[in-house]
């Protein structure tokens, strides 16, 4: 069956800003009163040493690793300035699975992916740990089911070669087959599923709003936090000492840095993006857990993925004491996604796949019964930001106009494994800007960034020679029909 691309937007154009409504994000129901609306000052800045513009958890990771960082790059604290269009961490961060969940198979001849989801999970981790943050972080293993025979065969080729050529990342997997295992797992009707010993579940609203929080309340005062503040555009100019001003409604804002942390956003400020990172619509809901899936005896012990041909779900479960609910999100074939900006949009027909589908696709007794559905808690949506290459665009922007611009953005749905040292490497590179030292090279160093993931001219030019987003996702539907 022939499928059309969606003509909004125009392919190639740059996105729109954030829709001004939103759907109602589960893990925004206990939204922090200290973020709320917040805005440091009643005017914003005219200047800043370094404006953040995202304030998901890639941007809190910049503003943290920036101003947590006493290493005598700077005579003075640094003017940090964080512009959220709507509110904080109301993006991608404030509206996904719940899950992070480091996938060592993906990119077997390039093991620095492995190494650095590996470490990026380990850190969040111990930050989580080490500062007590209430965000229901939960370590667990990760169960990824395998509904399509090529893609079992591409997962066992490349388990192969990382267990051969890798083992410390190789001995974190077993790829099983065998029907009770699968069925052991709530996978009954998988081909195989591959078991990672290590992922976690987590309120990502709740760790980022707690980082936001700390840097807010800390007796300096270092970050200035700017909800309901758009940023419209960057312009540049060289032979200013500011070298770049950031446009808003409430007026412009001059510096001589800039980090984007803006995902499926980022080619509303840099067009040049367009092409490279596509914003993609995805739905979640939160459902009330049958009575086989209730107590602490019966529930969901890991965080698990669904993964076929057209196929991409995910579920973890919440804590018993805190409801139980299935965080369960996917079905995107079933609606419009690619290239859709408005996450204020619950698509009706998604909804209806996602309250009906884990009963029988997990073999739950409940399933049995025709037409049987769990009850929806809450049922949003949220944006992500698709890479051309599959994989995140971090680090300077290159060009002159470009200088002192810096993007972490494209994670591709997988951002929890990838976002926070991401922002960590963005950080670096400006301090070490400020020391008069290769920022590229510190940041690969200080956080083992893939060079993978670098912004470079050769990089562009390759990502606009292979398929486009859409394309590539148009092929994977069509295997899924």
């Amino acid at each position: 069956m022939a499928r059309t691309i969606p003509d909004l937007p125009k392919l190639g154009q740059p996105t729109s800003l954030p829709t001004e409504k939103s759907s109602n994000s589960f893990w925004h129901s206990e939204p922090s009163p200290l973020l709320l609306g917040h805005r440091s000052t009643r005017e914003l800045p005219a200047t800043a040493d370094v404006v953040i513009i995202g304030s998901g958890i890639t941007g809190a990771s910049i503003a943290h690793h920036l101003l947590n960082n006493n290493d005598g790059s700077a005579d003075r604290p640094l003017d940090v300035v964080m512009l959220e269009a709507r509110e904080a961490c109301w993006g991608a961060t404030g509206r996904n699975g719940g899950h992070c969940q480091p996938i060592f198979f993906e990119y077997p001849h390039d093991p620095e992916i492995g190494h650095f989801e590996l470490s990026n999970y380990n850190t969040l981790k111990s930050l989580i740990e080490t500062s007590s943050i209430d965000c229901e972080w939960n370590a667990q293993p990760g169960v990824r089911g395998i509904y399509s025979a090529s893609k079992l065969a591409q997962a066992r080729d490349n388990i192969a070669i990382v267990q051969r050529t890798k083992p410390e990342l190789g001995n974190l997997m077993t790829l099983v087959t065998d029907k009770p295992t699968l069925t052991k797992y709530h996978h009954p009707h998988a081909l195989g599923a591959v078991i990672t010993s290590l992922a976690a579940r987590l309120w990502p609203y709740k760790l980022v709003a707690h980082i936001l929080s700390t840097l807010l309340t800390a007796p300096s005062k270092p970050l200035n936090l700017q909800t309901l503040t758009p940023a419209l555009s960057i312009s540049s100019d060289p032979s200013s000492p500011h070298t770049h001003t950031v446009h808003t409604p409430r007026g412009p804002i001059a510096t001589k840095t800039i980090a984007l942390a803006t995902n499926a956003y980022t080619s509303h400020l840099l067009p040049a993006f367009a092409d490279l990172i596509v914003p993609v619509r995805g739905q979640m809901s939160a459902l009330a857990p049958p009575p086989s899936l209730s107590g602490p005896s019966a529930r969901l012990h890991t965080s698990m993925g669904f993964e076929g041909d057209g196929l991409d779900d995910y579920l973890i479960q919440r804590p018993e004491a805190r409801g139980g609910h299935l965080m369960f999100g996917g079905g995107r074939n079933l609606g419009e996604s690619m290239g859709v900006t408005d996450d204020g949009v619950v698509e009706a027909k998604t909804a209806r796949y996602l309250r009906r589908t884990l009963l029988d696709a997990c073999g739950l007794p409940e399933g049995r019964d025709a037409g049987a559905e769990l009850a929806a808690v809450a049922e949003w949506t949220g944006i992500m930001g698709f890479s051309r290459d599959e994989v995140p665009w971090v680090g300077p922007v290159p060009g002159d106009g470009g200088r002192g611009v810096f993007v972490a953005a494209g994670f591709t749905g997988h951002g929890m494994p990838n976002t926070w040292l991401s922002g960590k490497a963005v950080a670096s590179m400006v301090r070490a800007g400020l020391r008069g030292e290769d920022g590229v090279e510190v940041a690969r160093r200080e956080t083992g960034l893939p060079g993978a993931y670098l912004v470079t001219e050769q990089r562009v030019e390759r990502a606009l020679k292979g398929e486009s987003v859409e394309i590539r996702d148009e092929k994977e539907k069509g295997r899924g029909e």
